[in-house]
């Protein structure tokens, strides 16, 4: 005698579903794998409360493979199921070595974007804002001057999915290309991979190469980037210019 399979029950309710309730002409083969694989999702999904840690949520961020596009609102998105760690013992750790609020809020913020990255998905600065209650420009905030801080780029969706004002990580990316960062290492510490670094370096290279030749507004028209970034780079080839003249001088 053959041992029932695991999930027969549910599988045999959702065959019944699809035939009595949605009409599903498909033969019983195509019946079988669809809810085998409703089964399945549904499992990748869910977690039971009683395996979380303390302080974990389960919070659903979009994957950071997907590829967003002018049309594509979020509900057609691919989303991932994370573990956040909202309470840590590192936060009591903080508060009792005298940091203040803001601060271990900042640290915070940090860990959390970095654990759903870990996880394959990346949190806006809204869903963050959601799960610590506060504003969105509250969290902004924290991740520029968390940034700023420890000369990181935290991967939250602005930066990782080009979205937004998020402009900042393309011109450390660069700037850490001017000091002869090995690409692998710049990946590394922007959360990017190398071929969008590469890209981001190709891009700035073709601005260098227009720059004093047509106006910034042209520039970009020419390389469709928009005028604000074409900027940021302008201001790099400026700093980088000027720092070669100060040590031409001092030689």
């Amino acid at each position: 005698m053959t041992a029932p399979t695991a999930g027969k029950g549910i599988e045999s309710a959702i065959k019944h579903l699809l035939i009595d309730e949605y009409k599903f002409l498909g033969g019983e083969r195509v019946q079988e794998m669809l809810a085998k694989d409703m089964i399945h999702l549904f499992r990748q999904y869910t977690r039971d409360p009683w395996n979380l840690e303390v302080g974990q949520i389960l919070w659903f961020a979009v994957d950071k493979n997907e590829k967003p596009g002018p049309a594509k609102t979020l509900a057609k998105m691919r989303v991932v199921p994370v573990l956040l760690s909202v309470i840590h013992d590192d936060d009591k750790f903080m508060v009792a070595k005298g940091y203040s609020h803001n601060e271990v809020r900042r640290y915070k913020v940090a860990r959390i974007l970095n654990e759903a990255y870990s996880q394959n998905g990346v949190l806006s600065q809204y869903d963050v804002a959601e799960i610590l209650g506060v504003s969105a420009s509250t969290i902004g905030k924290d991740i520029q001057k968390y940034q700023d801080e420890n000369a990181v780029i935290l991967p939250y969706r602005g930066t990782i999915h080009d979205i937004g004002p998020s402009l900042t990580h393309k011109k450390v990316i660069v700037s850490l290309f001017l000091k002869n960062v090995p690409t692998p290492d710049i990946a590394r510490k922007t959360c990017h991979t190398e071929e969008a670094c590469d890209r981001y370096i190709k891009a700035f290279k073709k601005v260098k190469m227009l720059y004093g030749r047509i106006p910034p507004l042209e520039i970009a028209q020419t390389t469709t980037m928009s005028e604000r970034l074409v900027n940021e780079y302008i201001a790099l080839i400026e700093e980088e210019k000027n720092l070669t003249e100060e040590v031409n001088d001092f030689s």
